[in-house]
């Protein structure tokens, strides 16, 4: 359960009660929430059925303006992520906000000039995905970053928990504003219906970038929040082997490179999904035969599963394992992926498609939650601005491969997309999850090894996480070196280097992100 508690400089504390709640994780759940309301109202289903409208159909061009938005994510990720870890990330959250303006004010403009069959409309709504992609970067990752240094080691999965809850119960009034607008308007695709729901949406998102002033990094946690890399000497003997112990999967496989397989699931899976999930809302229009009210009602439903599927992923994660959990789950959801793909005979049957396309995703949806939570348990704080922005990679690959996608769709149809998506995030699972799955700890031994290291020396100081003087001191700059540390929502890069006192220490790069979104908050399947 979550307490909330005064916000001093050193934030909320961890004690028996469970997650406690400090200033900057109010903040970030409130930005969830608005930003899902907002994103929600109109970017799920509403928008994919405009840009196609605008682009006469033309499901390649389609592709094309989403693969821009990603690759000006990842263009712009990996300075956004140095510049989080190098400086404070609430500068970049301000920036973000600033953008977001841009963002807002362009994707309302390009709204209202847009019409069908233009190439200049749609050259201008690119231009505004662009804008999204950057603004995206700059403050899902920082954004993320910031709320794992507030979240205690081994409460993350409880964090993550949170922070999907509320983005599906804030999704799910999305919809119903588009649901109601349609229904006091014409039940049909026409662009005047779809303009006014994006012009709302437009306008939902403006308390997002009030939000973005507030936060401070001053209020994070200091030791409670480092990776588990850093817990020495007792506290590591309390994990009971499972961390530190040199322990090794087919030979090579640490805990070292946990962040790292994580990363490559989560590509794979971006990679695969990237080439269905923008079409599912085509899909049900198209081939299913859903109307507008329809669709709105589907997406008003699918939140409600990926909540009730979550709440149930966590709740084992606490006695199977998180990667237990994870691997289950996306097999399962894999296997239904495989289904649509293979009942090209029902499309015409609408509630035979839908019922497994909710069961879909909420299977996949409902464990990236638990990714990111391992991911951050094992990035050390100083590096998790940068592991956050290797996430754009990621939403590159989603975003770049929707114009796979595109052209798959229009040259063989939604059964081979389907079927090519189930078997790219199956490989994923086979090459990344499986291996790590017997070296990630769990998180009742991470919470015994805070609370000994808590025990024992009432505080914990440098060189483990470091204390008070500290956190008042100004913060030692990190060597670099050669190797990407950085990214939103999944958090690694481990090698050896120096730690704030000198100390040798492991570090490692999550929104989305995210926030492409539905990706950050489950898989991204």
């Amino acid at each position: 359960m979550a307490s909330v508690e005064g916000t001093g400089r050193e934030g909320g504390t961890t004690g028996k009660s469970g997650l406690k709640l400090n200033r900057n994780l109010l903040l970030g759940f409130t930005l969830t929430g608005v930003f899902s309301f907002a994103n929600n109202i109109y970017s799920t289903n509403v928008f994919p059925v405009f840009l196609l409208k605008v682009a006469d159909g033309n499901t390649l061009l389609f592709g094309l303006a989403e693969g821009l938005q990603g690759l000006a994510q990842l263009v712009t990720a990996f300075p956004i992520g140095w510049l989080a870890d190098k400086y404070k990330r609430k500068y970049l959250l301000w920036a973000g906000g600033l953008l977001w303006i841009i963002f807002i004010g362009l994707l309302a403009y390009a709204t209202d000039i847009a019409t069908q069959d233009s190439m200049r409309s749609f050259i201008i709504l690119c231009v505004a995905l662009s804008i999204g992609g950057v603004t995206n970067g700059i403050v899902g990752g920082p954004l993320m970053a910031l709320l794992d240094d507030s979240t205690p080691a081994g409460y993350r999965s409880d964090m993550e928990l949170y922070y999907g809850v509320i983005w599906n119960i804030a999704s799910i009034a999305g919809p119903i504003v588009s649901l109601i607008s349609f229904a006091e308007g014409e039940n049909e695709w026409t662009m005047e219906q779809m303009k006014l729901i994006i012009y709302i949406g437009c306008a939902a998102t403006v308390p997002c970038i009030i939000l973005c002033i507030f936060f401070d990094d001053d209020l994070a946690l200091g030791k409670e929040s480092e990776a588990i890399s850093r817990i020495e000497g007792e506290a590591a003997e309390v994990l009971g082997g499972r961390q530190g112990d040199g322990k090794k999967v087919l030979g090579f496989i640490t805990t070292e490179m946990i962040p790292w397989f994580l990363f490559g699931l989560n590509l794979f899976f971006s990679l695969g999904a990237g080439m269905s999930v923008k079409f599912f809302p085509i899909f049900f229009a198209d081939e299913c035969g859903l109307s507008p009210v329809t669709l709105q009602i589907l997406y008003i439903i699918l939140p409600s599963v990926v909540v009730a599927f979550t709440l149930i992923a966590t709740k084992l994660s606490k006695t199977w394992g998180r990667m237990q959990v994870i691997v289950c789950f996306n097999f399962l959801g894999i296997g239904h992926t495989l289904a649509m793909a293979l009942m090209r005979s029902q499309y015409h049957n609408a509630e035979v498609m839908v019922t497994v396309y909710l069961l879909r995703c909420g299977f996949q949806w409902s464990t990236g939650g638990l990714a990111y939570s391992i991911i951050a348990d094992y990035v050390p704080k100083e590096y998790r601005g940068r592991w956050n922005t290797l996430e754009s990679i990621s939403s590159f690959g989603w975003s770049g491969s929707a114009v796979l996608g595109g052209h798959l769709v229009k040259l063989s149809g939604y059964s081979t997309t389907f079927l090519i998506t189930a078997v790219i995030q199956l490989l994923g699972v086979v090459l990344f999850a499986l291996p790590i799955t017997p070296l990630v700890a769990l998180e009742k031994d991470i919470q015994k090894a805070v609370e000994a290291l808590k025990d024992n020396e009432g505080e914990l100081e440098e060189p483990l996480l470091g204390g008070n003087e500290a956190r008042s001191a100004p913060r030692a700059v990190v060597p670099a070196s050669s190797s990407i540390r950085g990214l939103p929502g999944m958090n690694p890069t481990f090698e050896e280097t120096t730690g704030e006192n000198g100390a040798g220490a492991s570090s490692l790069s999550r929104s989305l992100s995210h926030l492409e979104h539905v990706a950050r908050i489950g898989s991204l399947g």
